[in-house]
């Protein structure tokens, strides 16, 4: 993995090409990052593999090895993969396990050449931590301050409370909240939300779902499966950080 620069010229490129971003000066983004036209990517921090659907957005955070699917929506200062400490090594601090510089510091302190040469040595035999991806569905709403482990799918349709944490995964169109997440109850009947898991309808975009009223999830489907019968579902293609790169 790699971080690059989020210049002003990158960033213009992303916006003519269907992603928005109101980053500032000095924001990177991990090079493997994918996008699906039109979305968002607002103010979030990535890293790692990423992927984000069409119709799509988060407003600020941390995301970190995760694929999120259309008309997602996830607000402030959520916390996606984050990779957790050894819990039964002598020490949970990463000096014992990365070999990189953990602190960007000078040397006006004490033993500053010690420090400044130090890296954990490798353990080859063995793994402090490991990134597990996470999978979050279509038409997910997250709210704020949430909290997703590494690993945990969230099916299609579900909603996690605010300031959630996210242990185990979560069934489509089921709404989670507290510490840990517990399933509260189906967002919908699920009659309809197996139909809705059926004909996936966020295969569509707005203008070609435009006649469906989205007010009543039950009126919704026969104008769904007229949609499906008439258009083709919408597909915009995928951006990478990593091709818009060759293009500047």
């Amino acid at each position: 993995m790699m971080l690059v620069s989020l210049t002003p010229q990158l960033k213009d490129l992303l916006r003519q090409k269907g992603v928005e971003s109101f980053h500032g000066a000095g924001v990177n983004i991990s090079s493997q990052a994918i996008f699906e036209p039109p979305c968002s990517i607002k103010w979030m921090g990535i890293e790692n593999a990423f992927q984000l659907g069409a119709f799509s957005y988060a407003v600020s955070g941390f995301f970190s090895s995760v694929m999120i699917g259309r008309y997602t929506s996830i607000g402030e200062q959520v916390q996606i993969g984050r990779a957790s400490h050894p819990t039964n090594w002598t020490s949970t601090s990463p000096f014992f396990y990365l070999q990189d510089r953990l602190f960007d510091v000078g040397d006006g302190f004490k033993d500053a050449e010690s420090y400044l040469k130090y890296g954990a040595p490798a353990r080859h035999s063995v793994q402090a931590t490991s990134f597990k991806s996470v999978v979050i569905g279509n038409d997910v709403y997250i709210g704020h301050g949430a909290c997703i482990m590494p690993g945990v799918t969230i099916g299609d349709g579900a909603i996690v409370g605010a300031m959630s944490v996210v242990t185990k995964n979560v069934p489509a169109y089921g709404i989670v909240a507290g510490n840990p997440a517990r399933l509260i109850r189906s967002r919908l009947d699920p009659i309809i939300f197996a139909q809705m898991l059926h004909l996936q309808w966020w295969r569509y975009a707005p203008w070609q779902l435009r006649d469906v009223d989205f007010s009543d999830p039950g009126a919704a489907i026969p104008g769904i499966k007229q949609v499906i019968e008439n258009e083709e579902p919408y597909e915009p293609g995928l951006l990478s950080i990593n091709e818009l790169l060759t293009d500047l």
